[in-house]
């Protein structure tokens, strides 16, 4: 059975800018994951895109936009019930330094039970999924 994965900011700046020092294992690693699912929530969605523009340029902005729609990548909407879930997460997680963008992508993870997320931010490892022992944290 396929094993979704979510996306997180990290990633795919890493993956759209050859300049990047983990460019070429994000990139790899999204072609690789992509069969089973990719999905992004659209905070972390308006986050890249608001870093595309202040660190690229509009064009490139442009051109991921464009990329994310080939891609397949399933947008995942936010609610006040996500919004609620993701400050219980920063609550019990105050320790661990994640912002509103990290809360709201860890609680996506509880929403859709998805353990395995794109990121080079290693301080998502400390979150504990309440279906599972831990997260994957790829690439």
């Amino acid at each position: 059975m396929p094993v979704p994965t979510l996306i997180d900011t990290s990633a795919l700046v890493a993956a759209m800018s050859v300049s990047e020092t983990h460019h070429v294992r994000t990139a790899e690693a999204l072609k690789r994951l992509a069969p089973d699912g990719l999905l992004i929530p659209v905070n972390i969605l308006a986050e890249t895109m608001s870093f595309a523009r202040a660190r690229f340029g509009l064009d490139v902005q442009r051109v991921l936009w464009d990329g994310l729609a080939v891609a397949g990548i399933e947008i995942v909407p936010a609610d006040a019930a996500l919004i609620a879930r993701a400050r219980v997460i920063d609550v019990a997680y105050a320790d661990a330094g994640f912002g509103f963008a990290d809360c709201m992508l860890l609680a996506t993870c509880e929403v859709r039970r998805i353990a395995r997320v794109l990121t080079l931010d290693q301080r998502l490892a400390a979150y504990r999924p309440s279906f599972s022992a831990g997260l994957d944290i790829l690439p």
